[in-house]
């Protein structure tokens, strides 16, 4: 699934694999006291090449990326992490324009041994097709939606877990 997503913004883990992995360190590591009062708040340029699966259109493109981090340690630990691409336009080589907004919000609280843990992940994104002239009357907008959740006890016992993807042409 990250596979057939990362395709779709025709990025092979890119920025997504980079907040993983330095959040997932953020949870392990010691914190201090300032540094869970810090807030991450970034704008990172990207170009990318997009397909769309509804029409098969191969799309070029640029926007960027805003990434939020909120990390706090006290009374548990609690990092909530949220990714935006914006201004994202590109065309197709027939000069068909698209939009493609996307937005990811990750949300974690655990104590700070590790248990108990619960995190929701939430992302959306589409691809839509501009100036539509009618020679494609199937849905030529794509949609794709993910969300998930898990939670473990404080023996570390699963107790709740959900996963749902969603995409469509519309």
């Amino acid at each position: 699934m990250e596979r057939r997503h990362a395709r779709l913004l025709g990025v092979q883990g890119g920025w997504r694999c980079v907040v993983l992995v330095g959040t997932s360190l953020s949870i392990f590591l010691p914190v201090s006291k300032a540094a869970a009062q810090a807030t991450v708040d970034t704008h990172v340029p990207i170009s990318a090449g997009v397909s769309n699966p509804c029409t098969g259109e191969a799309v070029q493109g640029s926007g960027f990326i805003h990434m939020k981090i909120y990390e706090a340690v006290a009374p548990n630990y609690h990092v909530s992490m949220e990714a935006n691409v914006e201004s994202f336009q590109g065309t197709t080589l027939t000069g068909v324009r698209y939009v493609v907004p996307e937005q990811v919000s990750w949300h974690t609280i655990a104590d700070t041994d590790g248990v108990p843990v619960n995190s929701t992940v939430e992302e959306i994104a589409q691809l839509i097709r501009q100036a539509e002239d009618g020679s494609l009357v199937a849905g030529d907008d794509f949609y794709f939606r993910f969300s998930s959740h898990y939670t473990y006890n404080g023996n570390g016992d699963l107790t709740a877990s959900f996963s749902d993807l969603t995409t469509e042409c519309r």
